[in-house]
C-alpha cells in the first residue's frame, strides 16, 4: 500500500484530485468511489493531526486536530487539516506562503 499523502497545499490537493480522477468541482465524487471521513477534536491548524498523530497520541487526545482523512474503493488515499481545507477554499491561503 502506498504511503499516505498528507495534503498541506493547493498543489498538492489538485495532484491528489487529479489522481483520483476527481472533476474540478467535485462533483459526484461517489462515480470515483470517493468518500471522507472527518476525525479529531481541535478545529484549528497550527500543530498535530493525522492518523499517525491519531495513533501515537490516541483518538481522545485534546489536541488532535480537525482533519479529513480521503477513500478511494475504501482505502485510506490523504489526509488534509481540516482548517486548512477551508482557508484554501477561501482563497486565504495555499500553503505556498
Amino acid at each position: 500500500m502506498a504511503p499516505m499523502k498528507m495534503i498541506h497545499t493547493q498543489a498538492e490537493l489538485q495532484a491528489v484530485a487529479r489522481e483520483l480522477g476527481m472533476r474540478a468541482d467535485w462533483h459526484e465524487p461517489d462515480e470515483r468511489e470517493v468518500t471522507a471521513e472527518v476525525q479529531g477534536h481541535s478545529f484549528d491548524n497550527a500543530g498535530f493531526w493525522g492518523e499517525e498523530e491519531q495513533t501515537r497520541h490516541g483518538y481522545d487526545w485534546p489536541a488532535l486536530e480537525m482533519y479529513v482523512t480521503l477513500y478511494q474503493d475504501g482505502k485510506p488515499v490523504a489526509e488534509v487539516n481540516l482548517a486548512t481545507l477551508f482557508a484554501m477554499a477561501a482563497g486565504t491561503c495555499t500553503g505556498e506562503e
